[in-house]
C-alpha cells in the first residue's frame, strides 16, 4: 500500500549522468492515487530551481502548496521530464501541490501529448 498519493512532491536520488553519485532532487507525483496502490512505480515529473522558461513547464511559487513552508523555494516543474520510478527508491514527502495548480499541469501534460493535426 502506498503512502504517496497524486500531487505530492517528494525527494528522490537521481544518479550523474556519469554514474559517479547521486543527487536528491524533488518530484512531482502525477499518477493517480488507484495506479499508486496497485503499482511499485509511480509516474512523476521533475522540478528544478532553474526558472529559465521552456515550452512545457509551469513556475510554482512557495504558495503553490498545501502547507506554506514544506517548499523552500520557487520551482519550475517540468512537465515534460516525465518518468516512472519505483516507490521504494522515494525519500521522504516534502509537500502537496494545491489542486489548482495541479490543474495546470495536468493541462500542459494534456498539451504536451495531444494529438497532432497533421
Amino acid at each position: 500500500m502506498s503512502i504517496y498519493k497524486q500531487r505530492d512532491i517528494v525527494l528522490v536520488p537521481f544518479p550523474f549522468s556519469d554514474l559517479s553519485g547521486r543527487k536528491v532532487r524533488p518530484v512531482l507525483i502525477l499518477s493517480n492515487d488507484s495506479y499508486n496502490q496497485r503499482s511499485a512505480d509511480v509516474i512523476v515529473c521533475g522540478l528544478t530551481t532553474n526558472l529559465k522558461p521552456t515550452p512545457y513547464s509551469i513556475i510554482i511559487d512557495v504558495t503553490d502548496v498545501e502547507q506554506v513552508g514544506t517548499l523552500r523555494h520557487r520551482s519550475k516543474i517540468k512537465v515534460d521530464a516525465i518518468a516512472s520510478l519505483e516507490q521504494s527508491i522515494l525519500i521522504k514527502r516534502i509537500a502537496r501541490l494545491k489542486a489548482s495548480v495541479f490543474e495546470q499541469v495536468l493541462a500542459m501534460l494534456y498539451r504536451l501529448i495531444e494529438p497532432s493535426s497533421n
